[in-house]
């Protein structure tokens, strides 16, 4: 019986049992409040960690959103890349595409594409460091050499 053929208090009711933990509702997303003024500590339900499938997950804080998004990883190593770009021209994202492809990196965990932050311009992404067929180092150099790069990061995410 679908919840919605039910008169709306005894829906109500219904909905509630179905969502308890015991009945495990199956919808498109999952929620916990959060309460960050007791501890820094965040617990996932078990729930959440079997959803994910593993033990491990990188949490990005996406300032212009203010959102918190977190992705399973497989290894525990992840590099974080920050790209300042002083002049974004029409060859930019051309130019970035194709140093990630000489520098293996075709499967990135998360990425801002170009963005403003107050009056700065930027591009960042994270990825993990095993699919690099070359050093950091390089690919910085690689990176900074684009027309308009003002700088370049790249470091390992600190747990």
């Amino acid at each position: 019986m679908s919840p919605w053929s039910v008169p709306f208090l005894e829906r109500n009711m219904l909905v509630k049992m179905i969502m308890t933990e015991e009945n495990a509702y199956e919808g498109a997303t999952a929620g916990r409040l959060l309460d960050f003024t007791d501890s820094n500590t965040i617990e996932f339900p078990e729930s959440f960690k079997a959803a994910l499938g593993t033990d491990r997950a990188l949490m990005v804080l996406v300032y212009k959103d203010k959102q918190v998004r977190i992705f399973p990883l497989e290894s525990d190593e992840v590099y974080y890349l920050s790209i300042v770009i002083g002049r974004l021209t029409n060859d930019f994202l051309t130019q970035l595409s194709r140093t990630f492809k000489d520098y293996g990196l075709v499967d990135l965990l998360y990425s801002t594409g170009v963005c403003l932050r107050g009056t700065k311009c930027y591009y960042e992404c994270y990825f993990a460091p095993h699919q690099l067929t070359g050093s950091s180092d390089d690919l910085g150099r690689a990176l900074n050499s684009l027309d308009g790069v003002v700088s370049v990061v790249i470091e390992p995410v600190k747990t």
